[in-house]
């Protein structure tokens, strides 16, 4: 995973996350604001990716 910050200006910043994932399907891709949404099996975790993105922005 790789997260990349650039400071624009003093009302912007851009945050940008990448992975080297499969990428998601349209339904997954429908779920990905709901707070902890996973597709993973219970007790297999939550997705390093979504989790990070979620704290970062709120």
């Amino acid at each position: 995973m790789l997260i990349h910050t650039k400071f624009v200006n003093s009302d912007f910043l851009i945050v940008e996350i990448s992975d080297d994932g499969a990428g998601m399907n349209e339904q997954v891709k429908s779920q990905i604001f709901d707070p902890f949404f996973t597709n993973k099996p219970i007790g297999k975790g939550t997705g390093l990716g979504l989790s990070i993105s979620y704290k970062i922005l709120v």
